[in-house]
């Protein structure tokens, strides 16, 4: 497999990760601050203020896995390191929720899947971080123009439809009393999701049909 398609693939996988840590964390508000007000997550509230530090956590771990994400366009060692931070700090947030929940609810979903999610890319990162990968993969040398934006485009689209469905994957868990917690923040979500999957698509559209130029960006062209 190419160095090409393996940084695409991690930049994908990034992308969806800290769109679903956005998300959870996003989703620990209401258990973070005001646990009283549901009678399910009412034993809760002895806890508040570590699921508080938790959410907080979570959400700026999402976006900052999202601008860095942005960055892995150019895939270079400094880039690598900060998503190898930041999906840590995602598996310590949620392995911090998912016992706390687990002690006092009998429960850890939907928390168990941003963990399964943050743990599988993190070992895809540290597995390209191998040498006889890395050469292939790390794209530092390379001319600025030589980005991954194909990469890009398809874990912006990926990441909007992940938060645009989030009502329906994660409703079965934040149903109380009928009310579909997971669909509260209904149109900032939805505006979101629709925003980075049309700029998705339209750029990779852009992006296709671009002439493709077989001269190298370091060359420079004296006729």
């Amino acid at each position: 497999m190419s160095g090409k398609i393996l940084r695409i693939i991690a930049i994908i996988l990034m992308g969806m990760a800290s769109a679903m840590m956005f998300l959870g964390g996003i989703g620990t508000i209401c258990i973070a601050f005001w646990p009283e007000k549901y009678p399910t997550l009412a034993m809760m509230a002895r806890v508040k203020p570590i699921f508080q530090v938790a959410a907080i956590l979570t959400i700026l771990a999402g976006l900052w896995g999202g601008w860095t994400t942005f960055q892995l366009r150019r895939f270079t060692a400094s880039n690598h390191r900060r998503a190898v931070l930041i999906l840590v700090l995602s598996l310590a947030t949620a392995i911090v929720k998912m016992y706390f929940s687990s002690r006092l609810r009998g429960s850890v979903a939907p928390t168990n899947i941003r963990f399964y999610l943050s743990l599988g890319v993190l070992i895809y990162f540290l597995i390209l971080r191998l040498p006889g990968l890395w050469q292939r993969v790390e794209n530092s040398s390379h001319g600025p123009d030589e980005k991954d934006n194909e990469g890009l485009a398809a874990a912006a689209f990926l990441a909007g439809a992940l938060i645009l469905t989030v009502q329906y994957w994660a409703g079965p868990t934040h149903t109380i009393n009928g009310i579909n917690y997971a669909d509260v923040w209904h149109w900032p979500l939805t505006i979101l999701a629709w925003a980075l999957m049309t700029g998705g698509l339209s750029f990779g559209i852009r992006r296709s049909r671009e002439p493709y130029s077989t001269t190298p960006s370091h060359v420079i062209n004296i006729n």
